[in-house]
């Protein structure tokens, strides 16, 4: 539904513009091919102090005849925090989408699994992180409010903001008497292509959540999409080596984060882990299968080399099974400092375990200092000096 007036944005006329309907809008947004610019992704949170502000290095090229994506794209992006460092990627070729972060690579190939590609609100393809900011994507977006509704959408041809003619899209939605989302898209008025993109989610809530993106087009951009996995994978070749599934490997973890993990105890609590969170000493994670013979033997050594050392150390004891009387027999009483802990497959898989026992070594700060694999009549002393190195 297209109206001419709704909530107002203090948008004034102005002169004569090339692209005079929204259809013709969408469609120059649809089309774009060799799409490169950079954006400045802002979310604002009324009870936030300071606003989370992304960098994101955008890439796309049209794919009309591409029946699972409007485009073919790479967002590169990084966080821009003093506090935090994160960076990643999300990207599709024809058939196969890729998405990485906080050091885990995931990729969904078409040939080998299409449920991915055809569930979920358009599938993971168009749900890459900020994947919806490439003008391919907005296009869609807007021909989806425009089909909707509970929204109410206009265009503008010509317009001022900032002392600058620009082109506008905007559109309310609103739904059971409340308005639920303010959207503004602003366009350069020769080429169609985005300049500013502002959405506000719940307004007036305590939900209440906005979104700002500023596109640029610096000339000295890196204009190079990828246009095939070889491609792709030279761009990233550390991440596809050490982090693709079928190369992840427990080893990588050394020097990376210890992955965030919540899982059931023996005595029906939870012990949840976030992300980033600090150990209250070093501390050792044994990753192990009840049905392995060396199981408990394990848990003894361990427990020897905790006891050994000069200072304080933590022990989680992960089982992959669920089974807490087999589990309770091999590790015995919880002592001080432990944790014994339940149906771990998923942390495993996220460690990228493939036999057992394997023991994490983290420091304080939950870096992994060091990994140790198998059982081995050496593995308390391999301890004992994995410890007094994550103290250091």
């Amino acid at each position: 539904m297209v109206i001419a007036a709704f909530y107002p944005l203090g948008l004034m006329a102005g002169g004569i513009c090339c692209i005079n309907d929204i259809d013709s809008a969408i469609d120059r947004l649809a089309g774009a091919d060799d799409f490169n610019a950079e954006a400045e992704y802002s979310v604002s949170l009324p009870q936030g102090d300071d606003d989370v502000v992304y960098s994101v290095a955008l890439h796309s090229d049209a794919l009309p005849g591409d029946t699972l994506c409007e485009a073919a794209y790479l967002a590169d992006w990084q966080l821009i925090s003093p506090r935090k460092d994160s960076a990643g990627f999300s990207a599709y070729l024809p058939g196969h989408h890729y998405r990485y972060g906080d050091h885990r690579l995931q990729e969904y190939h078409y040939a080998w699994d299409s449920i991915p590609f055809i569930v979920g609100r358009g599938g993971v393809q168009r749900n890459g992180r900020f994947a919806e900011l490439m003008p391919q994507m907005l296009a869609r977006q807007i021909r989806g409010m425009e089909a909707d509704s509970t929204f109410a959408v206009r265009y503008v041809p010509d317009t001022v903001v900032s002392g600058s003619h620009v082109a506008a899209v905007e559109a309310v939605q609103r739904v059971r008497g409340y308005d639920g989302r303010y959207f503004s898209l602003f366009l350069d008025r020769e080429s169609g292509m985005p300049l500013r993109l502002f959405n506000e989610y719940n307004p007036g809530q305590i939900s209440e959540q906005s979104v700002t993106v500023v596109y640029t087009y610096p000339d000295d951009m890196d204009k190079n999409r990828p246009r095939s996995e070889e491609e792709l994978v030279a761009l990233y070749p550390e991440v596809f080596e050490k982090y693709r599934e079928s190369n992840y490997r427990v080893e990588n973890l050394r020097g990376l984060p210890m992955p965030a993990f919540s899982l059931p105890t023996t005595t029906g609590e939870r012990y949840t882990r976030h992300k980033g969170d600090r150990f209250l000493s070093p501390t050792v994670v044994a990753l192990l299968d009840p049905s392995v013979s060396t199981a408990k033997e394990t848990v003894e050594a361990l427990r020897r080399a905790v006891d050994s050392l000069p200072g304080e150390a933590g022990l989680v004891m992960v089982f992959s099974g669920s089974n807490s009387d087999m589990i309770e027999e091999i590790a015995g009483a919880l002592r001080p400092g432990e944790a014994i802990l339940m149906s771990g497959r998923s942390l495993a898989r996220d460690c990228g375990v493939s036999e057992y026992p394997v023991v994490i070594v983290a420091s304080r700060d939950g870096i992994v200092k060091d990994v140790i694999l198998g059982f081995n009549r050496n593995l308390g002393e391999s301890v004992i000096q994995a410890v007094s190195l994550a103290c250091e």
